[in-house]
């Protein structure tokens, strides 16, 4: 096997991040589809640990559509309407997870053929290797977001006692949190593999995540490595979002302060636009590097683990 590659994989995925404008577009969409890795997995298992119940939306959402938003029934005449909103909603989500499916398939390609050719595909042949791998794709993150409701469901069972004082042991919580945890990374993890699989490689659903699954468990420690490097990127984009959220109230503050002082709500208005702008711009341009990023270096990361294999870096650094 080889010695650790990754500064190797971060060096090329942040210069496909960052140099290849062409990529962001793909990465905005597929973005959409939560971080390529464990981050969303171990956010969907905090929330439900406190409390969220998985699928409480949908809920909320009937709850709503049933009662009204004024709590009264909605009239007979307001029906059609409703239903009109709602397949316009359902229809601009298909539209979106197509985009985002394909745009994940797509970044995988890119990457791949970046890494065999040293040059990036066009980025119609990518979009194209995205289509013709749509389906697959798609199955994987289902599959993916249902083993991980199932998981986070086992722990808001264990979590819901406790935190309704019902009784409940939080030794008994804490070890189930951390098996769900292990758990919920083995499904992601397994998950990018299979998704390589798929669009390199071009194999079939069943055959992919079965292979992805073997190739886990032959490099079950770089995986996790690779995984905490990964959250440690994710942990300072996170601190830039705050960072960046802050920085675009500025203009909301000044045009506040204007506004008090020129008694005009006008131009509370125009700071308030102009700060969301910068925000909205702001979120979507690192949603679409960092996405890329990821995904990129999953996908370099991969083809190494496949083609030669991988030694641990804790393993290189013991010597074995």
């Amino acid at each position: 096997m080889k010695p650790p590659l990754y500064r190797e994989a971060l060096a090329h995925s942040w210069h496909l991040a960052w140099k290849e404008h062409s990529l962001w577009p793909f990465g905005m969409f597929a973005a959409a589809l939560g971080q390529m890795g464990i981050v969303d997995a171990l956010v969907q298992l905090w929330f439900t640990a406190r409390g969220y119940r998985p699928g409480s939306g949908f809920v909320t959402l009937y709850d709503l559509f049933q009662a009204g938003f004024s709590g009264n029934p909605i009239p007979h005449g307001l029906i059609g309407w409703v239903a009109f909103l709602c397949i316009v909603f359902v229809g601009f989500g298909i539209v979106m997870t197509f985009f985002a499916v394909v745009s994940q398939g797509a970044l995988v390609h890119s990457t791949a053929h970046s890494v065999h050719h040293k040059r990036l595909p066009d980025a119609g042949v990518s979009w194209d290797v995205g289509v013709a791998s749509l389906w697959k794709v798609f199955a994987i993150n289902v599959l993916k977001k249902v083993l991980l409701g199932v998981v986070g469901l086992l722990v808001a069972l264990m979590s819901w006692p406790i935190l309704f004082s019902l009784g409940g042991s939080p030794l008994l919580f804490l070890v189930v949190f951390l098996l769900a945890a292990m758990s919920s990374l083995i499904v992601s993890v397994v998950s990018v593999y299979a998704i390589g699989y798929v669009v390199i490689e071009e194999y079939a659903f069943l055959p992919a995540v079965r292979t992805g699954w073997t190739l886990f468990r032959e490099h079950w420690l770089v995986s996790l490595e690779v995984g905490m490097v990964i959250f440690v990127f994710d942990l300072l984009v996170s601190f830039l979002f705050v960072t960046i959220f802050f920085v675009s109230l500025l203009p909301a503050f000044v045009a506040y302060m204007f506004a008090l002082l020129f008694s005009s709500t006008l131009i509370f208005s125009l700071g308030v636009a102009v700060s969301t702008t910068l925000f909205l711009i702001c979120l979507f341009l690192i949603a679409s590097v960092f996405s890329t990023f990821t995904i990129a270096a999953w996908t370099y990361l991969f083809m190494q683990m496949h083609k030669t294999g991988l030694k641990s870096h804790v393993l290189h650094w013991l010597g074995r």
